[in-house]
C-alpha cells in the first residue's frame, strides 16, 4: 500500500513538472506555415531552426530537398504562404533531422535555433526519434538554448521513435 502511494505521489510530481513546462506556451516559429506556426503539433516537429538561409547545410546532412520559399498548402490561416521565406527563414524541423544536421555540421554558428519557439523540454526528454540518436541535438541545444534547457525537468526518456537509451 505504501509503495502504491509513493508511486502515485511521484507520478503526480512528474505530471506537475511536465504541465508547468507545457504551460509556458511556445512562441510561433515565424517561417512555419502549418497551423498556428508552433512547434508542438506532432511528436517530432519540435525544433524551430533557421533553415531558409543561403548556404545552409541542413538539406545536405538530412538528405531532404529544399522546400523553403515554396507553398505547402497546409491547414490554418498561414497554410498557403511560402514556407521559411528569406525574411522569416525558420521552420519547425524534426528532432531526427536536428540531430543529423548537427552530427554532420557540428554545433557552430551555421546551426541556429529560435529557442523560445523550440520545444526544448520535449527534445530534452527524447533520446531517439525515428531510430536516430538525439545526443548531438541534446549537446547542441544545451549550448544554444541554456535558459530553456535549464527550465526543463529531469525526467525519464520519451521516444517518438525507438530505443530509450543512448547506444
Amino acid at each position: 500500500m505504501y509503495q502504491l502511494q509513493q508511486s502515485t505521489f511521484v507520478l503526480l510530481i512528474l505530471t506537475a513538472l511536465i504541465a508547468s513546462c507545457v504551460s509556458q506556451r511556445l512562441k510561433p516559429c515565424p517561417g512555419d506555415t502549418r497551423g498556428d506556426r508552433r512547434c508542438d503539433f506532432d511528436s517530432t516537429h519540435r525544433v524551430c531552426a533557421k533553415i531558409g538561409i543561403p548556404d545552409t547545410s541542413f538539406w545536405h546532412f538530412t538528405g531532404q530537398r529544399n522546400w523553403c520559399n515554396s507553398v505547402g498548402y497546409y491547414w490554418g490561416s498561414y497554410g498557403r504562404m511560402p514556407r521559411c521565406p528569406a525574411d522569416k527563414p525558420t521552420w519547425c524541423i524534426c528532432k531526427w533531422a536536428t540531430a543529423r544536421w548537427i552530427a554532420g555540421e557540428g554545433c557552430n554558428n551555421s546551426v541556429q535555433f529560435d529557442c523560445d519557439a523550440t520545444d526544448v523540454c520535449n527534445l530534452k526528454a527524447s533520446y531517439t526519434d525515428f531510430n536516430v540518436n538525439l545526443r548531438p541535438a541534446h549537446d547542441c541545444m544545451m549550448q544554444k538554448c541554456p535558459e530553456q534547457w535549464a527550465r526543463c525537468p529531469e525526467v525519464g526518456a520519451y521516444s517518438s521513435g525507438a530505443n530509450r537509451a543512448w547506444p
